[in-house]
C-alpha cells in the first residue's frame, strides 16, 4: 500500500510567470533540484498550462472514440471504457504504437512545451536539452498498471530524466485511475542499488520485459528501503525523476482510461541512447 503524499512533500509549485525563461538560480528551480537529488523525484505543480493539457487529452480521446474504445453513453472527457472492452470482447487499444496520435499538434504542444525543455534543463543543471521524438503515450484501462522498474532499462543509465505527464486528473486513492508510485531515495539507497544492480536493460520489446516483478506487492525490498509513495495529480502537473528511481503505477481502479505520457530528457551535449523504442532525440521544433 502506497502512502499518498501531500502538504508539499517532494513537490514544488511553479508560478505561471516562471514557466518559460528563468535561470537556474530561480528559487523554485533550486528547491526542485534539491528535492530531485534527495528523493529521486520531484512533482512540479502547474508547470504546464492546464488548458493545453486538456486539449491534448481531448485529441487522444477522440482517437480512442473513433476506434470504438469509449462508451458512447458517457461524456467524452470521462474517458469511460466501452462495455465491449470491459467484457473482453474487444482488446483495449494501445496508444504506445499510435505514432499518429503522438505527433498530433495538440499533443506535441504539451509533450514538447517550452516549459518542459526549460524545466528539464534546470533539473539537469545544463543549458540545453533534447528529448526523444517517440513518446510513451498511454491509455491505461481499468485493472491495468505498469509494473515496478527503473527507466535505465529502457533508455539507458546516466544523466537522463523522465517527465511523467498526466493528461487529466489522476487520483492515487482507491478507485482512482492509477497514479505514479515510487520508493523515495531508492536511486541512492545502498541496499536497493546493490539488489537491482543487474537491472540494466529490457528485452527487445522495450516494454513489459523490463519489469522487476508482476506487481509491486511481489517485489521484495530491502528493510532499509523507504515505503512506496504516491500522489494525486492535476492537469499541468509533471513529475521529473531519474533513471535509477524504483517506480511503478497504481492499478487503475476506475471505469475509465488513464491518459498519461512518459517523455525522456537529457543534455544536448552528451551522446544519446538508441535502445529499443527510443528512436532519435531532438531539440525544440520551431
Amino acid at each position: 500500500v502506497a502512502e499518498v503524499i501531500g502538504g508539499g512533500v517532494a513537490e514544488v509549485r511553479v508560478p505561471a510567470r516562471c514557466r518559460l525563461v528563468e535561470g537556474r538560480s530561480a528559487a523554485w528551480a533550486a528547491t526542485a533540484r534539491d528535492i530531485l537529488r534527495a528523493e529521486g523525484l520531484v512533482v512540479l505543480r502547474g508547470l504546464l498550462p492546464s488548458g493545453l493539457v486538456r486539449a491534448a487529452r481531448g485529441a487522444c480521446l477522440r482517437a480512442l472514440d473513433r476506434g470504438g474504445a469509449l462508451d458512447p453513453d458517457w461524456p467524452l472527457d470521462d474517458a469511460r471504457v466501452a462495455q465491449e472492452c470491459m467484457e473482453g470482447v474487444r482488446e483495449p487499444p494501445s496508444l504506445l504504437r499510435r505514432l499518429d496520435v503522438q505527433q498530433l499538434p495538440a499533443v506535441l504542444r504539451v509533450l514538447e512545451h517550452t516549459a518542459l525543455f526549460s524545466a528539464a534543463a534546470q533539473m539537469l543543471g545544463v543549458d540545453e536539452v533534447v528529448t526523444t521524438a517517440y513518446k510513451w503515450l498511454r491509455a491505461v484501462p481499468p485493472g491495468k498498471f505498469t509494473g515496478p522498474h527503473m527507466d535505465r532499462a529502457y533508455v539507458g543509465a546516466g544523466a537522463r530524466l523522465t517527465a511523467w505527464v498526466p493528461l487529466g486528473d489522476v487520483s492515487a486513492e482507491p478507485g482512482g485511475s492509477g497514479a505514479l508510485c515510487w520508493v523515495p531515495g531508492s536511486h541512492v539507497e545502498p541496499a536497493v542499488v546493490e539488489r537491482f544492480r543487474d537491472h540494466q536493460s529490457a528485452g527487445a520489446d522495450g516494454e513489459r520485459s523490463g519489469w522487476l516483478a508482476p506487481d509491486p506487492g511481489e517485489l521484495r525490498l530491502p528493510p532499509s528501503a523507504r515505503g512506496w509513495r504516491s500522489a494525486d495529480f492535476a492537469p499541468g502537473d509533471v513529475a521529473f525523476f531519474g533513471m535509477d528511481l524504483l517506480h511503478t503505477t497504481v492499478p487503475n481502479g476506475s471505469g475509465s482510461f488513464r491518459l498519461s505520457c512518459d517523455t525522456r530528457w537529457q543534455s544536448a551535449d552528451i551522446p544519446t541512447h538508441a535502445g529499443p523504442n527510443v528512436g532519435p532525440w531532438r531539440g525544440p521544433q520551431r
